[in-house]
């Protein structure tokens, strides 16, 4: 039997067990062993961030305008300085914005745990592979992105998967990813260490 089924809505490929299609978000039937999941995009954020993006480069426009027109050909060194940051800016925010409007899933079954995020490797990992999970938190030095680390631990193997909260998932859904680790190892006898519900 193939573990692969192809959207009828778009085409995409998808594993068989998928409740939603990973391409345009299609609602499949079946698959009634899914006890948690979280399917979202961030198309929102996305277009926010693009038009404070825009704001700020029409902003920038204007400054140098208005240094050009006050001092002449000495406001041109202005856009030496000037320029090369907003277009580094661009270029990061291009990068960092990837993926964005593109569905992600987290998805907890009676025999596995899996994870989907665009442009990262898809993550599964069954309940019998384990016996603990522990949630590690990591800052970026400068302390605007938080990254959170799962790792799954057997007696002869480890898995861990890193997710970044805001990004790859969004804030409210992350906690309720965390939550639901939580609560769901509990109840198949998983020991549980690390992040705690009265964590932020």
């Amino acid at each position: 039997m193939s573990s692969q089924i192809s959207c009828p809505n778009c085409g995409k490929v998808n594993n068989i067990k998928n409740i939603y299609c990973i391409e345009c978000g299609f609602q499949f039937e079946g698959n009634n062993s899914v006890e948690f999941q979280i399917f979202e995009n961030l198309k929102v954020d996305l277009y926010s961030s693009i038009i404070c993006i825009i704001i700020f480069v029409a902003f920038m426009i204007l400054v140098t305008v208005g240094i050009i027109s006050q001092y002449g050909l000495y406001g041109y060194i202005s856009i030496l300085v000037i320029w090369p940051l907003t277009i580094g800016l661009i270029v990061w925010a291009k990068r960092y914005f990837k993926g964005l409007s593109k569905f992600r899933k987290f998805t907890i079954t009676n025999d596995f745990i899996e994870i989907i995020v665009p442009l990262k490797p898809a993550f599964q990992i069954k309940w019998s592979e384990f016996d603990s999970i522990e949630i590690t938190r990591r800052d970026s030095m400068d302390s605007r992105f938080v990254y959170f680390n799962l790792i799954f631990k057997g007696k002869n193997v480890e898995h861990s998967y890193e997710f970044e909260s805001g990004k790859d998932f969004k804030m409210k859904s992350r906690k309720k990813i965390l939550i639901a680790l939580e609560q769901y190892s509990k109840e198949r006898g998983k020991d549980f260490t690390g992040w705690r519900r009265k964590d932020k």
